[in-house]
């Protein structure tokens, strides 16, 4: 018997259902695509915004900066402390400024030492710091006011001494400091106001 031609009847129909099937199945595909492709430039932009509004958002607990080992001036350094916290050298002056009339305003006692003053008029002057420099909060018992304040004692001691207001002792015994006042002719030194 001889062939008419040489493609299958059953073929050709196979063939057929096999490219309708195939161009179906590409379509579809073709839509998946798009699909994944709009799912991925969602999820871009969401990840964007989420980026952005975590960059933006300050954060809810502000971290507590514990007080550096050793001794301040010698092992450390305030300002470069401060620094560390975007505390400019301008602000530091300011800083040590306000510590000072907070505690001319709190009526220290400018003959003492920190330990020996009024814990009271101390927590006064820490708490004036905080409101008026709210990154002062962020340090740990106050220690960054506290050594800015033992600073000022300090400076207001040694200019004391040095006009002998102060015994060179202990400078806490106020009849001393009273006996001194006499014999500079009833001068007393007080801090510039």
């Amino acid at each position: 018997m001889p062939r008419a031609s040489n493609s299958h009847p059953k073929r050709t129909t196979k063939s057929a259902g096999n490219a309708a099937e195939n161009r179906a199945l590409m379509e579809a595909n073709s839509q998946l695509e798009g699909q994944i492709n709009e799912l991925r430039t969602q999820l871009q932009a969401a990840q964007t915004q989420a980026t952005a509004t975590a960059a933006t958002a300050a954060p809810t607990t502000p971290t507590i900066v514990p007080r550096p080992t050793g001794e301040h001036g010698r092992n450390w350094n305030l300002l470069r402390e401060l620094e560390k916290y975007d505390v400019s050298r301008r602000e530091y002056n300011h800083m040590l400024a306000e510590v000072r009339d907070s505690a001319k305003m709190a009526r220290l006692d400018r003959t003492l030492v920190y330990r020996a003053q009024d814990p009271i008029k101390v927590a006064q002057v820490f708490g004036a710091m905080r409101s008026k420099f709210p990154i002062l909060k962020r340090f740990r018992s106050d220690w960054a006011t506290a050594e800015m304040l033992k600073q000022c004692l300090k400076n207001w001691r040694s200019k004391a001494k040095a006009l002998g207001d102060v015994p060179e002792s202990s400078g806490s015994d106020s009849n001393t400091v009273n006996n001194n006042t006499q014999a500079n002719n009833g001068r007393v030194w007080s801090p510039e106001i």
